[in-house]
């Protein structure tokens, strides 16, 4: 049985501050169900050769008030990889 989505041939970035390494990633529904060669097929395939495959990452210092008001989406930051922010953290 294919996987959701496959991502091959990608340079994986983990988060653990482990080397980086080259590997397939597969998704099934909205979780990564397996990391490495060889994984299987998918019913769709992304060749992410040359590219980095990696979690999103959390902005933790950001002056996005009014920003996200501006774009909604969250665009260019979501460009960058960024999946979360934090706003409002004023030290009182």
């Amino acid at each position: 049985m294919a996987h959701d989505v496959v991502i091959k041939n990608g340079t994986v970035i983990d988060g653990t501050g482990s080397a980086a390494f080259q590997a397939d990633v597969a998704i099934d529904g909205d979780k990564i169900s397996a990391i490495g060669k060889n994984v299987g097929a998918g019913k769709k395939e992304i060749d992410a050769k040359g590219h980095v495959v990696a979690p999103g990452f959390i902005d933790s210092h950001t002056h996005m008030d009014a920003f996200v008001v501006q774009y909604p989406n969250g665009n260019p930051v979501v460009n960058y990889g960024v999946t979360s922010i934090v706003i409002g953290d004023q030290v009182c």
